[in-house]
């Protein structure tokens, strides 16, 4: 399993939400993240030789280059005549060289337009080879991320407290549930049911991803339930033989409702692993999964035992938080209910002031009306009123404002954004992503916690970094910088027109 954006965690920069929408991408970059972590496989995209060179190393791979992609390198005439012959050469030539166990065909903006029947070709060459072949087909030309996007906003502003969110929104058209698709529809294969195992996707579990899932399948195993198979990071017969599992734990939720249609395996969808936060998030995710493999007692007496195991800690290190008051500084209202809940109910870290400092254009971008704003609004005081917090809430707090804000507090919860060290105010990373799926996963992030505020340390207000005077809002950007905010404005704008 690889460490997705890894790097941009520990750096902290370029992070994922600014790659996805800024970077030139394209959906190949989905479809190479997908394909890197499957064993002996090898990618063909089916393209002219600038899309080949640019895939290779391009904005979200970072500092893992696909060095082995293969191009087709189509010209004038393959466009204008057909590329059959020069593909299928091309095929042959990687088999016989690097001797694959599945050889991926990847569609391009060129086959696309064209309307290429490259899914029939290459099904048509698949008795001359003995790798499998999978032709990957564009769902649609373009990803829908915007319009699913403003769909999942919507659904989250109606959540229902308490309720897990698992938003109707499917995004046709990305690379890496295109990929996963054409497994289920194109490579896994009907297998006899194991009672009690599972299927565990492998996909944006965030920082530390591998060692996450090895603690989920930990904590499985000692509940009587086996890991059929991690998707995609497999060989080619752990995928053929997926369809073994009697359920699937996903993060993806498209290609599991293919997978479930065809195969009949139902799924977990883990959309928001917020909602699965903390010592309760934990134990709800086992108890479902035990509910629906029908072993829910024994899920139980695993849950217990883990309990027992570190509960006097917890309310051990709960007891400490609760000497402190902290500031949380937030960037938007759509997750603020579940930030609350996380700080104040999952770790005990009494919230006394709340700092909301948003994109001044944020319901133009997201599509959110006024209604739906006042929804946010109301969601937030009921997560307020649900989990006991105090916090006066500050809506664009002015820089004497914020200030004042944070001075009130012992110690500030925010992003990293350098301004923030000129506060005066030991900072906190934010606690927001880091779940975890054991019991003890989660005490050891209370005790780096506990670590943290047994000896606070301010942020040097004297390094470089924090005399720039970056946007409260478009870090990295400069507050003085007026060309590249409008450039970003302007990229914004044709953002919203896509369709």
């Amino acid at each position: 399993m690889d460490q997705y954006y890894q790097d941009n965690m520990l750096l902290g920069m370029n992070i994922y939400n600014f790659l996805h929408r800024y970077a030139v991408n394209g959906k190949v970059s989905g479809n190479l993240a997908c394909i890197s972590e499957i064993k002996n496989a090898v990618v063909v995209l089916y393209s002219p030789r600038g899309c080949g060179f640019h895939y290779r190393y391009h904005a979200r791979s970072r500092n893992r280059a696909v060095y082995e992609l293969e191009c087709a390198d189509l010209r004038n005439n393959d466009v204008i005549f057909g590329g059959e012959e020069k593909l299928a050469a091309l095929l042959r030539k990687v088999e016989r060289e690097q001797q694959p166990d599945l050889i991926f065909v990847l569609p391009s903006v060129v086959s696309d337009i064209v309307n290429d029947d490259m899914e029939g070709l290459v099904h048509s060459l698949q008795p001359q080879f003995k790798a499998k072949l999978v032709p990957i087909t564009s769902q649609v030309f373009s990803h829908m991320d915007k319009s699913n996007g403003r769909k999942a906003l919507r659904e989250k502003a109606c959540q229902q407290q308490k309720q897990k969110f698992s938003s109707s929104a499917v995004y046709p058209g990305c690379g890496y549930v295109e990929v996963m698709d054409a497994l289920v529809q194109q490579v896994m294969e009907p297998q006899q049911v194991q009672p009690r195992s599972v299927n565990i996707e492998t996909f944006v579990w965030g920082y530390n991803g591998e060692d996450k899932l090895q603690g989920m399948s930990a904590m499985l195993r000692k509940m009587g339930i086996e890991v059929n198979a991690y998707l995609p990071a497999a060989d080619l017969q752990m995928l053929q033989r997926a369809p073994r599992a009697a359920l699937n734990i996903v993060r993806r939720k498209k290609w599991a409702l293919a997978m479930e249609q065809r195969f009949g395996t139902p799924f977990l969808h883990v959309a928001d692993m917020q909602e699965w936060h903390g010592l309760s998030g934990i134990g709800d995710l086992y108890r479902q999964v035990g509910e629906q493999l029908g072993c829910r007692e024994r899920v139980e007496q695993v849950l217990q035992e883990k309990y027992k195991q570190v509960e006097a800690r917890y309310q051990e290190l709960r007891r400490e938080f609760a000497k402190h008051k902290f500031c949380l500084i937030a960037h938007g209202v759509a997750m603020l209910p579940e930030s609350i809940r996380v700080y104040e109910q999952d770790y005990g870290l009494p919230l006394s002031k709340i700092c909301i400092i948003m994109n001044p254009s944020y319901q133009a971008e997201a599509g959110v009306d006024d209604a739906l704003m006042q929804k946010f609004r109301d969601r937030i005081e009921l997560a307020k009123a649900e989990y006991n917090c105090q916090a006066e809430v500050l809506l664009e707090p002015a820089a004497d404002a914020l200030r004042e804000a944070a001075q009130s507090c012992d110690f500030v919860i925010s992003n990293g954004h350098p301004r923030y060290a000129n506060l005066g105010v030991p900072l906190l990373y934010n606690l927001f992503d880091r779940s975890v799926w054991t019991y003890q996963g989660f005490i050891d992030i209370m005790e780096e916690v506990q670590q943290l505020l047994q000896r606070p340390q301010l942020v040097n207000a004297s390094l470089l970094l924090s005399k720039l005077d970056y946007d409260p809002v478009f870090y990295p950007l400069r507050q003085e910088d007026a060309d590249s905010k409008a450039a970003r404005e302007l990229f914004s704008r044709v953002w919203r027109q896509r369709k």
